[in-house]
């Protein structure tokens, strides 16, 4: 009886090992080797200066655990976007294709069985007319088994291919969680991320503060979590403190997970 309650949990910390307790902010644990997970992504962004702007994208994740410390994932993207009458965005609506990314995460540190974890990220996305690079070194810590901090420094590359030109843009992102378990299943917490767009990796041209709550369910064989974040401040300011140009008033992110 003992060994079967011993198994029993130790099966269900597996198959619970990568659950998201954020979902801009990723923390420094891997799925187990040969470990799958399905995850849905759902974002959406929504608000500009003037007019009607929202955006949503989509996101499908198939991920697998080639060791057990490197996880290997593929991603289908695609995009929803509406928009009228926004100063500097063209009006349209259209659902379109926005290409497939593969990711790879490193652990080199457990935060189980370290004080501080740490994991490198790296993503490809190829859409044909559209090109990106993220790189992303992730830290955390564990307060007992109550609390969750995770850390993330960001760099992110983009390539835009029109005509016989290429456009290049870059991007520098700070994002940061802290998340209190009330339960087995429940976990709450708070979430911030402050991104800044580069010119060809000279010139800032915008950067926003977002802050908002994060709302996490698991289950052995699922989970799911919810982060809702406003812009609290920007540069340059387009309208009451914000920047609406090359981001919006509020974003929120669902994603699901599935184990199997």
């Amino acid at each position: 009886m003992t060994y079967a309650l011993l198994f029993t949990g130790f099966s269900l910390s597996i198959a619970r090992a990568d659950e998201r307790l954020f979902t801009y902010t990723y923390e420094a644990d891997v799925l187990p080797k040969g470990g799958m997970e399905f995850e849905q992504w759902i974002t959406h962004r929504h608000g500009k200066d003037d007019g009607t702007f929202s955006r949503w994208d989509l996101r499908e994740e198939l991920e697998y655990g080639l060791t057990p410390k490197l996880t290997t994932a593929l991603y289908l993207n695609t995009t929803s976007t509406y928009s009228s009458n926004v100063k500097n965005h063209e009006n349209r609506n259209r659902f379109e294709f926005d290409g497939i990314s593969s990711e790879w995460k490193y652990q080199l540190l457990n935060p189980n069985e370290k004080p501080v974890g740490l994991l490198l990220y790296g993503e490809g996305r190829y859409s044909g007319t559209e090109a990106e690079l993220e790189e992303k070194i992730v830290l955390q810590h564990n307060f007992g088994s109550k609390w969750t901090l995770a850390l993330n420094g960001t760099v992110e590359q983009e390539w835009k291919f029109e005509d016989d030109s290429t456009q290049f843009e870059g991007a520098i992102e700070l994002s940061g969680g802290l998340a209190y378990k009330i339960n087995t299943h429940w976990s709450v917490g708070l979430e911030g991320r402050n991104h800044r767009v580069l010119a060809d990796f000279q010139r800032q041209t915008a950067d926003a503060w977002f802050m908002g709550p994060a709302i996490h369910y698991g289950r052995s064989a699922w989970w799911a979590t919810l982060t809702v974040m406003p812009q609290i401040t920007g540069h340059p300011e387009t309208t009451s403190g914000l920047e609406l140009d090359e981001h919006e008033r509020i974003e929120a992110r669902l994603i699901v997970g599935l184990n199997f």
